[in-house]
């Protein structure tokens, strides 16, 4: 990217996050996994198959029924955009370094061409002689794409007898999450090998790739993230990429990690009015750790001035406020010349004191409101034991809330919230039509037919095909 400055340093191993003095990435007691354990249960090699049904659920379709509800003539066909869902990369700047073409998946799993598509597993490895286990394992998914360990062992065969084969290493990847996009573990891994072997271009293009395959992942958007902060010298060109990432998965519950290290970042540049501002934004949404977030600006409230911590929009509009008050004064008052001198000081720190105690007060006021909220949805968010994709069968108790959640959320009349919403339990629920078939209607139900095509169409081509 021509405003971006490469550094020399390269990133070639999964960097776990640990800002100074935060927890580590779901280090709590509503999930059962931690940042590195999430990752290692995605990548859990005693997963089984793909399973298409719900015994504990309200609604009964598989994926025949889903593939018929295509069929009977619902209408798809109109456009309709709805502000405030995010439903598509161009709703916020793209970090285009160097050649970032996104192929192979868009937002959250579709299918949008097929340069990375499952013909890969066809083609011939130009002059590169695969292994005994190599050709036996490439023929068993040839026969069944979704037979997620013979993929994980594919991937790990050629990790280790083609170590230094990029072409190779990007062939099964490329094959591999196209069948399974919402692995964020392996498109991270995929990234370092592109970092070890190939060049800063592929590991972007890699990055792009997953975050359109994954697109409200939390971990995936922080992976990218922390691989910016360590690539490229210009503020601006990672302050985008956060901006990114936030539009998606700000608002997510679990969604901790990703503020975490964009205020961590802009300590760094000691950019004090950014750090009060993203503590601002943050106490706006219930998040598992609201509390931490208030008692972190009321500490930043007391160690930086007011005027460090408002924007230029705040402290304009402050001046104006104060030259309006300043020009009324009491009538028939006339100060002696010295008393009124020395009470200027006095007034000015009283007048400090109360647009502190407004400024503070202002953002108290919302993280109250969050609080409210929040005490609404948290036995719905205690219940989800595993937010991230596993072909693993969920429990029925855990399916179950996840119909419990979105039918109390689809109440709360916010759009965006639904949307978002839905888009976090198909991560975790994607081998499930059910879910899937629920998006659609309630998209339907919204008028917000180009989501319902777009939720059809990855179901169809990606999670739940027949």
């Amino acid at each position: 990217m021509a405003d971006s400055e490469a550094v020399v340093a390269q990133t070639s191993s999964a960097t776990a996050f640990t800002a100074a003095g935060y927890p580590p990435v779901y280090n709590d007691t509503n999930s059962d996994a931690s940042g590195a354990a999430a990752t290692k249960n995605v990548e859990d090699l005693t997963a089984t198959g793909a399973t298409t049904t719900m015994e504990d659920s309200n609604i009964s379709f598989g994926a025949t029924e889903l593939t018929n509800y295509i069929a009977d003539g619902s209408d798809l066909g109109a456009s309709h955009h709805v502000a405030g869902t995010n439903s598509s990369l161009e709703a916020s700047d793209k970090l285009s370094v160097g050649n970032s073409t996104s192929t192979g998946v868009a937002e959250n799993g579709i299918i949008s061409d097929d340069t990375h598509g499952s013909n890969v597993i066809h083609e011939l490895f130009d002059g590169s002689a695969l292994s005994d286990e190599e050709e036996r394992l490439w023929s068993i998914v040839r026969a069944n794409s979704l037979d997620f360990n013979a993929w994980i062992a594919l991937i790990e065969e050629t990790e280790k007898m083609s170590e230094g084969n990029i072409l190779k290493i990007r062939k099964v990847y490329d094959a591999f999450l196209v069948e399974f996009p919402l692995c964020y573990g392996y498109w991270k891994k995929y990234a370092d090998h592109e970092a070890r072997l190939g060049s800063m271009d592929k590991v972007v293009e890699v990055y792009e790739r997953a975050v359109q395959g994954v697109t409200y992942s939390v971990d995936m958007w922080l992976h990218y993230c922390i691989f910016a902060i360590s690539t490229y010298g210009d503020p601006e060109t990672i302050r985008r990429l956060f901006e990114r990432g936030l539009a998606y998965v700000g608002t997510d519950y679990l969604s901790f990690p990703l503020w975490d290290k964009y205020i961590e970042y802009e300590y760094t540049q000691q950019d004090w009015s950014r750090v009060a501002l993203l503590y601002t934004r943050v106490l706006e949404n219930p998040n598992q750790q609201l509390d931490r977030y208030f008692e972190g600006f009321k500490e930043l409230v007391a160690n930086r001035p007011l005027s460090e911590l408002r924007t230029g929009e705040e402290a304009a509009a402050a001046a104006l406020e104060n030259s309006e008050n300043g020009g009324q004064e009491v009538e028939g008052e006339n100060l002696p010349n010295a008393v009124e001198q020395s009470s200027k000081p006095v007034s000015a720190s009283l007048k400090d004191a109360e647009e502190l105690e407004k400024y503070i007060a202002v953002r108290e006021e919302m993280y109250k409101k969050a609080k409210e909220f929040d005490s609404k949805i948290i036995g719905f968010e205690t219940a989800i034991r595993r937010p991230y994709f596993h072909v693993r069968p969920l429990s029925g108790v855990e399916l179950e809330n996840w119909h419990n959640y979105l039918h109390f959320i689809e109440g709360v009349g916010d759009l965006s919230k639904v949307v978002k919403l839905y888009e976090r339990c198909l991560i975790a629920c994607a081998n499930y039509p059910e879910y899937w078939i629920r998006y659609v209607r309630c998209m339907e139900a919204s008028g917000s037919m180009d989501l319902a095509e777009n939720a059809l169409a990855r179901a169809t081509q990606v999670f739940v095909k027949v």
